[in-house]
């Protein structure tokens, strides 16, 4: 598990709180994490209260700060959203997340790389650089210089 150092100094921008509201309230509203036999789907309690305590602690001032325990809070609905949350259903019981998720999520990610600093235990590095090694044989490759094309890597 990755050490996560939160940054006292960091440049957030009233933009960057939108991204980070839009996200929650989409998740709020869009996003089921529950779903049963008969198809049906539905919130969980914690779903729920990490969405409310998101909107609660962002501030929507001209020099927006974000505490380490807002940081923390968006992490968590993060990682929530990032798994087993899903925002897209089609009637054979396909479940998965529409592009305007994803984006949201790309966005909020990169607000979190202004806002905190993962350390990594060396064999945690060493797993990581396999499982991007094993991953990134999916992305394209640009025909010049043969490297991928997944702007998300940006190393």
């Amino acid at each position: 598990m990755p050490t996560i150092l939160y940054k006292d100094d960091h440049n957030i921008s009233p933009d960057d709180v939108m991204k980070v509201a839009v996200y929650a309230s989409h998740a709020g509203r869009r996003c089921y994490d529950v779903f049963a036999e008969d198809g049906s789907r539905s919130r969980s309690d914690v779903l729920s209260r990490r969405v409310q305590a998101v909107s609660n602690s962002l501030d929507y001032g001209n020099e927006p700060y974000f505490h380490p325990e807002t940081t923390k809070k968006v992490l968590d609905l993060h990682t929530m959203v990032s798994g087993m949350c899903f925002d897209r259903f089609d009637e054979r019981g396909h479940m998965g997340k529409s592009m305007d998720l994803l984006k949201m999520a790309q966005d909020v990610d990169d607000v979190l790389d202004k806002l905190v600093i993962y350390h990594l235990l060396p064999e945690e590095f060493e797993e990581a650089e396999a499982d991007w090694a094993h991953e990134g044989q999916f992305f394209p490759k640009d025909e010049t210089s043969g490297d991928d094309t997944d702007t998300r890597r940006g190393v």
